[in-house]
């Protein structure tokens, strides 16, 4: 029998939680911690947009950065879900996550 791997993404703007997201399956390190981390340094924040911008390379402030993010992880129904953060440690996690507005990402195991 296979397991998932669940996860819990925090988002945070200047140290408050924004929102966060639910991953069912291939949640740990090596997985979603890696894709986070590539799908941010990939992109820069900017405070407006000009006219060379793409969708893994520019975000238009902290919002963008994270909606780019669920955009990049999500490529199928399921697996990638939007949740309340009482939510976050009430769906059999294996880690959470935090995303700051700097592009930080850290993690915690929690069983």
């Amino acid at each position: 029998k296979v397991m998932a791997t669940r996860a819990s993404v925090i988002f945070k703007e200047k140290g408050e939680p924004v929102f966060a997201m639910y991953k069912h399956y291939d949640g740990y390190p090596e997985g979603l911690g890696e894709d986070l981390k590539s799908i941010i340094s990939n992109g820069r924040i900017v405070n407006g947009l000009g006219q060379n911008r793409t969708l893994s390379s520019t975000f238009n402030g902290y919002g963008c950065m994270f909606a780019t993010i669920i955009a990049k992880l999500k490529d199928e129904p399921g697996n990638v879900y939007i949740c309340k953060i009482s939510d976050v440690g009430q769906q059999g996690e294996d880690f959470i996550y935090e995303v700051n507005e700097k592009g930080e990402v850290s993690y915690e195991m929690v069983r």
